[in-house]
């Protein structure tokens, strides 16, 4: 079923900044989930050079109405200069989504 939900992916360039950032999107109530994979190995194209970067991957899940703020909390808060901010709507569960839309007891 579609939802109102987003599924959103960035990565950090250590363990410890993937955390402070959840934290500070949790704390804003930006998000509703954080999840961290890593690390992981990034290659890409920067100012022409194949760079290979150990990565932290973020996975936000977030209510599509905070969109908007979020990718702007994620572009003021996050270390890179461009940070990865790849995001797309999903579908859920009916148990899923009602825990998103009310995560608080």
């Amino acid at each position: 079923m579609k939802s109102n939900l987003g599924i959103g992916l960035t990565t950090c360039h250590s363990k410890e900044s993937a955390i402070t950032l959840i934290r500070s999107l949790l704390g804003k109530q930006l998000i509703v989930c954080g999840q961290i994979e890593g690390p992981i190995i990034s290659m890409y194209l920067w100012e022409g050079k194949l760079t290979q970067e150990t990565e932290w991957r973020v996975v936000l899940k977030f209510k599509k109405i905070n969109c908007c703020e979020l990718t702007t909390a994620i572009k003021l808060e996050h270390s890179y200069e461009i940070p990865q901010w790849v995001y797309w709507e999903v579908e859920s569960t009916n148990e899923y989504l009602k825990w998103a839309n009310n995560p608080l007891p």
